[in-house]
Order: structure tokens, then C-alpha cells, then sequence
């Protein structure tokens, strides 16, 4: 893995410590889910929310030479760790969430290049002091954890002997350490323990209060969540049925089917479009989180030969999954959909023609397979087709091979993606707390959409950040974009019109050339890409720059726009 935050020969090499320091003191980034709720709240509904979020785990891997130790969630790591730099002892230590949430703050790491040790820390005042005093570089962003206890979390110690750290969360691993002569420097952070249950068995479907979002407001407020009578999976499914089947179900119409935790698998496509079709009666299909996993059996499609050849640039009509054409708004909740090898292409989830208010949230999203920047190799986790005013909120699509039965198993592949998020003809759509991520070839994108708004839409190792096509009055608040491929942060094209393109508050890494990035940070100069020779020569037609601003809305930040 050759990202940024996961590759170690990067990290030693990557940052300078007075750069990071400028990131570190840089305004922290207040990320706000419900009206009235901040991060830092401690309010049991919050708790729980948080609770939800703690699906990684947290593996301390050692150098029994040196006693150094490393924190990750990446399994990848620990391997590379291990044949690399002689991190051959691990352990599995504890759960921590991958991403941002409400009651969740970001868990630091640093690494010493001369010791060769990693320490991980929720203070920014502590990163500052390691890099100052004793030469640690900042690696960035480790995972998220809890900074205060609540009826979930456990305390993680942290220890020292020397230049050294190590952790531990259970009462037997600390006296152990206490034993062998590692000082005990109290409570790093609270985390969840393995043996701990996600609170996830029994989900609901409340009409959800419009999120609070960061300055400026939405121009106007989300509506509520789709809800109706949830029919649970055990009640009407009969042995040997598949999820296609059970959807077909008088009873459903009307109404919410609800998975449990579980593997859902369907053998081969049932035609030329889709392995799994939602009735446009049914009003959704929601899991019971990241252990409810939907996928097509390997190796089962027959379909191959609807593929057409990449030289005729049709579309892949192929989905795992498609819920079109709804008669109310629709619901697409908390499940992993898992893509699996199939020997051809294929999309991942079409929301299409769908009724404004129509929402997918909470779904994990995995290896879609794509092979190209146009159809049909151009394939999509997600794509929103036609319709209007939809929401999307807490969505990760990850264009990596991920496999397993549950979440804490999973391994790790390759990049085999091509695009995660799109939006075709949609207007209106609402984002929020996406992140969309390892795409071989494309990026979040917005083709022949307008008046799109997102609030912290995560672009990260993609092709690009985000891109626009004949797409006009987008406003991206609070964006995250680094570590693309090609070199820069946005598209902005079109050979049919002119029109605005806002960016609010960005964090992103420094845009100094196309082969050369500065530091990751709040407002650093990116590059916007308008070209001129779009669809062919001198066809494009946008003449109104882009607007960068500083979280403020008003205060222009540092951008070069290319056109």
C-alpha cells in the first residue's frame, strides 16, 4: 500500500517538522451531526451513536530487538511492518473507529526515525512537543477514539521504558508491563475492547433531526429520513431464499425490510442489470451495520458477454444491487455490499429516478471493479441516476479488494476500482461525512448534476479530488482531497453553459506542481483544472472562476486554476 498515511518509507521522508507544526496549530476542524450536538459532547444518545462506530481493530505490532511498537488499523501494515522494519510480534488490542464521528476526536501518530518508534496521542500540544524535542515526524491521522469514558469505552494506558512506547487496555497487560519496568503514564485515550459487542442488533429508523453543519448553513434544511413499518428478514424469509427473492414479497410494500447480522449472498446476475432489484413499492432495505454483508457468490456470473468492449464506450449496465424508480422516498441502510471476483466488470448500487428525500446512509462499500476513466470500464460503488434531492450520509466506498464473513476479519487487497460516488442527472443531492477512497481511476463525481452541497465529502487516493462535468452551482463545504494520482484537486468542465463552483473550508495537500505536493492542511493552495480542449478542441465553455473560500464563506483562500 503506497498511501501517505500507510506506507512507512513515505512517512520518514514525506513531512518536515516545521510543516507539520503549521498543520497541528492550524484551527481544528468542528465536525457537528445533529442540531446542537458538538464532538465533544457526552450525552448518552451520543454514546451510543459512537458506540456504533468502533468496527476496526487496533493492532499493536513490537521489534522484540528494540521494544518499539506500532498502532494501526491496517493489517497490510503489520505485514510490511514486520518484513521491513522487524515488527514481528502483534496483537490484537482494541476496537477504534476509522472515521470521524460525534464524540469521536483524532488519534495522532508521530514515528522516530532514529529509535524507530511510533507514539499515538489525542493532544496536538503532544505531537507539537515530540517533533520539537525529540524528532519525531507526524504520520497523521492513526484512527478516531473517545477522549472521555462513557458506558462503551475502556481506558488504553500508555507506557514508557526509555525512548520507547507501548500500550495496553487490559488489567492483566498492564501489570505485565508494570512487571517487566514500563512506567505507566496513565490514560491515553478511551477505546472499546474486543470482546465488546457493536450495539447495532436491533436498528430503527427514527426521523432524524436536520444535522447542524459547520458555517456557513445549508441553503436549506435536509428533509427527514425516510420511515416506515420495518419487516424483519426472520419473519417472512423461508429457507434457501435470497435477498432478490424475499423482496418480491407482498408483505413488504409499503414497508423497510431489515437483515440481520449475517452473510447475504445471491448466486449469478438475473439479467443484463442487476443481481438484486428493491421494488419500487418496497421502502428500503436497511442491515444491522458492517456485519451484514450483501455480495454476489464469486466466480458465479454468467454475464459477462453483456459487458460491452471498452472501444464501443457503452455503458456497464450491470449492479449488484438496483432500487429504481420509487413510488415514495427510499431508505438504503447500514450494510457492507461486498464486491467479490467475477472474471468482468460490474457497478456496485443504482439509486435511480428516486423520489426526492430519498436517503442511503451508513453503507460500507467495497472493491467494485473497474478498470478504466470512461464506460465501460468507468464502473461505480454508488450512482445516483436521475431523481432529485436526495441524502447521502456516512458512506465509505472503498475501492480496495476488502473480504470476509465479518468486519473484524476482513483482509485487505489491492485497488480494483474504478470510481465511488456519482451523481448522473441528479440535482439537489446533499452529502454529508463521506469517504471515498483508493479509486484506481475515477473520484467522487457530479456529471450534468447542479445545485449539489456536501459537507465533509473525503476524497482520498483517488484519481483526482472531485469532479464536475456540465455540472453548475456546487458547494463543497468542509472537503477533504489529497493523495491523488493524477496530481490535482477538482475538475470543473463543461462545453454547455457557464456557471458557479463553490469550495468552502477545504483541507487538502499543498498544490505545488503536478508532480510535487506540500504538507496536508486546512486552505492550502489547490489546483483546479477547467480545460480548454474539454470534449475537443477550444470547447470549453465556463468562463466564471471557481470560488475558494476560508470556512467563513467570504475570505478567498490560495488556489490556481488552470483553463
Amino acid at each position: 500500500m503506497n498511501s501517505l498515511r500507510h506506507n512507512l518509507a513515505v512517512y520518514k521522508s514525506y513531512f518536515t517538522p516545521s510543516a507539520l507544526i503549521k498543520i497541528l496549530i492550524a484551527p481544528a476542524i468542528v465536525l457537528v451531526y445533529f442540531t446542537g450536538v458538538s464532538l465533544l459532547s457526552k450525552t448518552d444518545s451520543e454514546a451510543a451513536s459512537v458506540n456504533a462506530t468502533y468496527t476496526d481493530v487496533v493492532r499493536q505490532a513490537v521489534n522484540p530487538k528494540t521494544s518499539a511498537s506500532l498502532l494501526t488499523i491496517h493489517s497490510s501494515e503489520v505485514q510490511s511492518a514486520a518484513k521491513k522494519h522487524g515488527f514481528t510480534q502483534s496483537q490484537e488490542l482494541f476496537l477504534a473507529s476509522p472515521r470521524l464521528a460525534v464524540g469521536l476526536v483524532p488519534i495522532y501518530r508521530v514515528y522516530n526515525a532514529s529509535s524507530g518508534d511510533f507514539m499515538v496521542t489525542q493532544w496536538r500540544s503532544e505531537v507539537q512537543n515530540a517533533i520539537k524535542k525529540y524528532g519525531y515526524a507526524y504520520e497523521g491521522v492513526a484512527f478516531y477514539a473517545a477522549p472521555s469514558k462513557n458506558q462503551y469505552t475502556t481506558p488504553l494506558h500508555k507506557f514508557v521504558k526509555g525512548p520507547f512506547h507501548r500500550y495496553a487496555v487490559t488489567p492483566s497487560d498492564v501489570q505485565q508491563l508494570e512487571r517487566n519496568g514500563w512506567k505507566n503514564e496513565g490514560v491515553a485515550f478511551y477505546v472499546r475492547t474486543l470482546a465488546a459487542t457493536p450495539a447495532q442488533e436491533q436498528p430503527t429508523i427514527p426521523n432524524q433531526a436536520t444535522p447542524a453543519t459547520p458555517s456557513p448553513a445549508p441553503s436549506s434544511p435536509a428533509p427527514a429520513e425516510p420511515s416506515g413499518d420495518v419487516v424483519p428478514w426472520q419473519t417472512i424469509a423461508q429457507p434457501g431464499q435470497d435477498i432478490h427473492t424475499v423482496l418480491q414479497h407482498p408483505v413488504l410494500h409499503g414497508k423497510i425490510l431489515q437483515l440481520p447480522k449475517g452473510v447475504f449472498e445471491v448466486t449469478n446476475f438475473r439479467d443484463g442489470y442487476k443481481a438484486i432489484n428493491i421494488p419500487p413499492q418496497v421502502k428500503g432495505l436497511i442491515g444491522s451495520g458492517r456485519d451484514t454483508i450483501i455480495r454476489l457468490k464469486p466466480h458465479s456470473s454468467t454475464y459477462g458477454h453483456t459487458v460491452p468492449a471498452q472501444e464501443t464506450r457503452s455503458t456497464n449496465q450491470l449492479y449488484v444491487l438496483r432500487m429504481n424508480d420509487g413510488t415514495t422516498p427510499q431508505l438504503l441502510a447500514d450494510f457492507w455490499l461486498q464486491g467479490t471476483e467475477q472474471g468482468h466488470l460490474y457497478n456496485g448500487i443504482m439509486v435511480g429516478k428516486s423520489q426526492p428525500g430519498t436517503t442511503v446512509r451508513g453503507l460500507y462499500i467495497t472493491g467494485i471493479p473497474g478498470n478504466a476513466r470512461e464506460n465501460p470500464g468507468e464502473t461505480f460503488g454508488l450512482t445516483f441516476w436521475r431523481g432529485s434531492h436526495s441524502i447521502t450520509r456516512s458512506v465509505e466506498v472503498d475501492g480496495r479488494r476488502v473480504m470476509g464473513n465479518s468486519i473484524t476479519q476482513r483482509t485487505f487487497g489491492e485497488s480494483v476500482g474504478a470510481s465511488g460516488l456519482a451523481f448522473s442527472t441528479h440535482n439537489y443531492a446533499k452529502v454529508y461525512d463521506s469517504y471515498i477512497h483508493d479509486h484506481r481511476h475515477g473520484m467522487p463525481t457530479f456529471w450534468q448534476s447542479n445545485y449539489g452541497e456536501t459537507w465533509n465529502l473525503q476524497s482520498v487516493r483517488n484519481r483526482i479530488g472531485i469532479n464536475h462535468e456540465r455540472s453548475f452551482g456546487t458547494v463543497h463545504h468542509q472537503p477533504v482531497m489529497h493523495s491523488a494520482h493524477a496530481g490535482y484537486h477538482v475538475n470543473f468542465l463543461a462545453d454547455n453553459g457557464n456557471g458557479s463552483l463553490k469550495i468552502i473550508g477545504a483541507t487538502n495537500d499543498e498544490w505545488i506542481s503536478l508532480t510535487t505536493k506540500g504538507s496536508i492542511g486546512k486552505n492550502k493552495k489547490m489546483m483546479v483544472m477547467t480545460s480548454t480542449d474539454y470534449t475537443g478542441p477550444n470547447t470549453n465553455t465556463i468562463t466564471t472562476p471557481p470560488s475558494i473560500m476560508l470556512d467563513d464563506g467570504k475570505t478567498p483562500a490560495p488556489y490556481f486554476w488552470a483553463h
